[in-house]
């Protein structure tokens, strides 16, 4: 089980820009909850920089949140709830403590997703929900590759770690198939799965922009280069995209399912 923090030192272009298209997609996420989640104790497993955890308060949740990356759980740490470090896979809480489980854009990191839902059954209690999100397979978008194209003439390179997890993660749960399938062999009940896309509101080259070299592929690239080149590169990019700029709708698939009865130990 990997403890590298990949995301380490993305937390501020994270919240600052690749929220833009994240805050909307968990919005519609906690919105197919079965069931209200006002005064519900809530786990955001993989929280980053607390966009999920925003959109549960607002539903009068009550949230505790984990992420692997200290330093997205460190941005703006004094105004978010209580979180802890720790990997999807082994989270350090006991069995049934929360009402509820929201896992967005984290389960697609791991090759072995049936580990995490695993762990988001234990954690919750019988009948709680659980509500995921992953990019869809099928996601596409000329504007969003046409930046990537700009970044790597500038010099980026795609890392190791974010070519394995395209390659190797995210297509098992990435069409809705496969996340129904899975949802059933976490035996969960009631699985409603949508794959879908979604209007998140991003129509401007610049916003587009801010969200791409906002994600944690890009975060020691930029660094690197300093913030001038990256003001220049994002200026770049967003002229080079816009004649093939369209309102942004990434595809996503989304899962609201409730966990199942407890197992009672069988008599001798």
């Amino acid at each position: 089980m990997t403890t590298v923090d990949y995301y380490r030192g993305a937390g501020r272009r994270w919240a600052t820009g690749a929220t833009l298209v994240y805050a909307p997609i968990a919005a519609e996420m906690v919105d197919m909850s079965p069931h209200p989640l006002a005064g519900r104790l809530v786990l955001d497993a993989g929280t980053g920089t607390g966009v999920a955890a925003e959109t549960l308060l607002a539903h009068g949740a009550r949230v505790v949140a984990t992420d692997l990356s200290l330093d997205m759980l460190s941005w703006d740490a004094r105004n978010r709830p209580p979180s802890a470090v720790a990997d999807v896979r082994a989270l350090p809480l006991d069995d049934g403590c929360v009402d509820d489980a929201v896992a967005a854009f984290v389960l697609n990191h791991l090759v072995d997703p049936q580990s995490g839902f695993a762990e988001l059954v234990r954690v919750t209690r019988p009948g709680g929900a659980i509500l995921v999100t992953v990019y869809s397979v099928a996601s596409r978008s000329a504007a969003r590759d046409r930046l990537d194209e700009v970044a790597a003439e500038a010099g980026w390179k795609v890392p190791d770690w974010y070519a394995h997890v395209k390659a190797n993660a995210v297509p098992l749960l990435g069409n809705a198939g496969a996340m129904e399938a899975a949802a059933a062999a976490a035996g969960l009940r009631d699985i409603r799965v949508e794959e879908r896309p979604v209007d998140v509101g991003v129509t401007e080259p610049e916003q587009l922009a801010a969200y791409r070299f906002g994600q944690a592929n890009y975060t020691d690239w930029l660094d690197e280069i300093g913030p001038e080149r990256a003001g220049r590169l994002h200026r770049e990019a967003a002229d080079a995209i816009r004649p093939v700029m369209e309102p942004y709708r990434p595809i996503v698939v989304f899962l609201a399912a409730v966990t199942p009865p407890r197992r009672e130990p069988r008599s001798r």
